[in-house]
């Protein structure tokens, strides 16, 4: 049994694994490190997209408006409409 806590992420993760050793080690990080690295290039474009429509909105605030009105509208009208019977 443990008698001291674990104190580094792969003794914890080795736990958690139910203690399987490093073969299960291996296959966890085989597969959570490319997961992780999805996430870090997901969350990197989210971020740049981000910053581009706010450079847009910042150089053209009337276009950003009507095209923001437009977007409003369109979605108004599309769930105004009743199903025919």
């Amino acid at each position: 049994m443990l008698t001291t806590p674990p104190s580094s992420v792969v003794q914890k993760r080795d736990l958690h694994v139910g203690g399987l050793g490093a073969g299960a080690s291996g296959a966890l990080a085989a597969v959570s490190d490319p997961v992780a690295h999805l996430a870090d290039t997901w969350l990197g474009r989210a971020q740049d997209m981000a910053q581009a429509a706010d450079d847009f909105v910042r150089e053209k605030p009337w276009a950003a408006l009507a095209a923001a009105a437009l977007v409003g509208l369109a979605a108004g009208l599309l769930l105004s409409r009743r199903p025919q019977a």
